[in-house]
């Protein structure tokens, strides 16, 4: 029973196993953990920002940036597009 308890314990202070297609980067001491998808010319990012665990989802075309961020819309430019995704071939 006790080490059933310390195995719950210890898997619930893992982070949460990331999924093959998500991604993540840190800035100014936040991570931010999202998913990228094609939807015709644009690219969507989805994700949560942690600590705080606010969600947010980016659309961007080209050097257009406009989406959600915790609940507060966001319009911004970026320098340069972002690059396609390298499409890979499988059997």
């Amino acid at each position: 029973m006790i080490k059933t308890f310390i195995s719950a314990a210890v898997l619930l202070s893992l982070p949460v196993a990331a999924y093959a297609n998500e991604r993540t980067f840190k800035r100014d001491g936040i991570t931010y953990v999202y998913t990228s998808s094609r939807d015709g010319d644009a690219t969507v990012l989805e994700g949560k920002a942690f600590p705080g665990g606010s969600s947010y989802t980016l659309t961007v075309r080209g050097t257009r940036v406009t989406g959600n961020v915790g609940g507060t819309p966001v319009s911004f430019r970026i320098a340069k597009p972002l690059a396609k995704g390298v499409e890979t071939a499988s059997r």
